[in-house]
């Protein structure tokens, strides 16, 4: 049991070093939003799919080892530690509210783009009608 709390303790931790990278590569992820850097948020959107799969590895080994504690042991984890399950706590929320702000801003541009793509084909439609000009022959001499 000693060493299931010592484990938990240790993957908190550790669970809390994930969430600050993430919350870095979201301040990364808002500057890419920003400045339309499109490659760099690829770059940026894998690094964070990697942080979260470790995130969600790291929160399944958690619940494994806390299922085999007594609740009054994980109770008495959760107040000796509290501060550190606020700091992920919070990290996370920054986290999400960053993520809708991205989304957000993600979807005016989607927006702005499906307006200029729709005024394009409706000036393409416009243009159909006139065609290309025919030449028109001279009456006076064939060479010309």
């Amino acid at each position: 049991m000693k060493k299931n709390k010592t484990e938990i303790i240790k993957l908190l931790k550790h669970k809390q070093g994930i969430c600050s990278r993430l919350l870095e590569k979201m301040g990364e992820q808002m500057k890419a939003v920003e400045t339309q850097d499109e490659s760099g948020l690829g770059a940026i959107i894998e690094g964070k799919e990697e942080l979260i799969v470790g995130l969600n590895e790291t929160d399944k080994k958690i619940a494994d080892l806390a299922g085999e504690l007594d609740s009054n042991i994980i109770e008495s984890l959760g107040r000796e530690h509290e501060g550190l399950i606020q700091d992920i706590e919070s990290d996370l929320e920054k986290i999400i509210e960053q993520e809708k702000i991205c989304h957000e801003k993600l979807s005016l541009v989607k927006s702005e783009v499906l307006e200029k793509i729709k005024a394009v084909k409706k000036g393409q439609a416009l243009l159909k009608g006139y065609g290309v000009s025919k030449r028109t022959k001279p009456n006076i001499s064939k060479n010309v």
